[in-house]
């Protein structure tokens, strides 16, 4: 099956990392809903605060009384007519109230952790994305170049062996090394193929040129010096392990309106009645009454005792996830470190091997035409140069992504971080 990549032609100017980003988070759904949770906690503030304020209840009806009185009396029907309107005031709820809605402040918190934490995971997706495209490319380039040297290298001994001063057996073998040439090009544009889906997933549109996505700077000066300063820095600044901690924080208050909740609440209430024929009594009444009441709903099964331990037991479960992720954050911090100093390592190495891999083929090449090489060893060369151009670039790379992973497992990665 035939595979082919057809691309736009080159724009007037690179396309920028740092271009493409500010666009995906104001349009990419999975931050349109972090924003969309963070507005409706903020609105739930208000509303846990509504309690503070006094509630207006108001009632009416109107419809057919008939009263049978007793022996002596004159029974009565007439059309009653009501409106009732009562106002309440809370007086004191054991704090039930003043839980709510700090219980709704810190759910805000939460979800100002849980935006900043899908942006960071947007970026690093995005930045992936993007690198992959450049490196999956790299190797399709690399790839196009090898084949067009070996096919060179083999049209030049096929016409030596015209002349009778080359051998077939080369010839044969110079074509079994295009052919897996030829394989590794298809390999590396199918893996562009995906890259290239994956960029779209993300970015919702195709790069306009793959060879003309500009390299970012690595932001270095944001390493820190040591592997226990990034450390200490992420338990402090990790937005998934601070909406955890704020998480624990949410259970640890549910416990005091649990708490509350199963208290009495002591109310002030005002209650005007207007009616009208009612109560067999005919004309106009007026009641007015000023109270302070007490209400305390209990559970004669005593549940209200499971309620406040399910919460305390909420709260060591919330505290325990918390340590977990503690534990995990570090973990991931550590292995980015790690992860980046290895792939610094072998970007030096193989960056070197590529260099050797270069100048041993032009010497390869020279010697060939001088016949003190064979065409083997100029073609395993050839192999040789295509596979380290691929794996020096694959490891730059690595690097990057290794980078940007650090920064964001530190919860320091942001739209400053990117440079072009």
């Amino acid at each position: 099956m035939a595979v082919s990549l057809v691309f736009h032609a080159l724009p007037a100017q690179a396309e920028q990392l740092s271009e493409l980003l500010p666009k995906v988070l104001k349009s990419h759904d999975s931050i349109l809903a972090s924003q969309a949770g963070m507005i409706a906690a903020k609105e739930r503030i208000r509303e846990s605060r509504g309690d503070y304020f006094p509630g207006l209840n108001v009632s009416a009806h109107m419809g057919a009384e008939r009263i049978d009185k007793p022996f002596g009396s004159a029974d009565t029907g007439m059309v009653t007519r009501e409106v009732d309107l009562t106002v309440t005031q809370l007086l004191w709820d054991f704090g039930l109230t003043r839980s709510n809605v700090q219980s709704a402040k810190l759910t805000h918190e939460k979800a100002g952790a849980d935006l900043r934490a899908a942006r960071q995971d947007l970026i690093l997706r995005a930045i992936t994305a993007y690198l992959e495209v450049k490196k999956s490319a790299a190797k399709v380039e690399f790839a196009k170049q090898s084949i067009a040297n070996i096919a060179k290298q083999t049209e030049l001994e096929s016409m030596l062996v015209k002349r009778g001063a080359g051998l077939s057996t080369d010839v044969l073998q110079a074509k079994t090394q295009l052919a897996g040439a030829e394989v590794r090009r298809v390999q590396a544009a199918g893996a562009l193929r995906l890259a290239l889906n994956t960029f779209h997933t993300v970015f919702d549109k195709f790069p306009d040129d793959v060879a003309n996505l500009a390299k970012p700077i690595l932001p270095t000066d944001q390493i820190p010096k040591t592997i226990e300063e990034a450390v200490a820095i992420a338990l402090l600044e990790n937005p998934k392990l601070i909406a955890s901690h704020t998480d624990a924080v949410i259970a640890q208050e549910k416990i005091k309106s649990t708490t509350a909740g199963v208290l009495p609440k002591f109310e002030a209430v005002a209650e005007t009645k207007y009616k009208d024929d009612v109560g067999g009594t005919p004309g106009h009444q007026y009641e007015r009454v000023g109270k302070v009441q007490l209400s305390w709903p209990i559970n004669l099964g005593l549940t209200a005792i499971n309620s406040v331990r399910a919460s305390s037991s909420d709260a060591v479960a919330a505290s325990r996830r918390t340590g977990e992720l503690r534990n995990t954050v570090e973990e991931q911090v550590r292995n980015a470190w790690q992860n980046l100093v290895t792939n610094q390592e072998n970007a030096t190495l193989l960056t070197n091997q590529a260099n050797i891999a270069a100048e041993f083929l032009e010497l390869a090449r020279k010697e060939r035409k001088l016949g003190n090489r064979s065409l083997l060893d100029v073609l395993a060369g050839e192999t040789a140069l295509i596979n380290a151009n691929s794996d020096a670039v694959a490891a730059q790379s690595d690097v990057a992504v290794a980078t940007y992973t650090l920064l964001s497992a530190m919860g320091q990665l942001d739209l400053k971080t990117i440079v072009d």
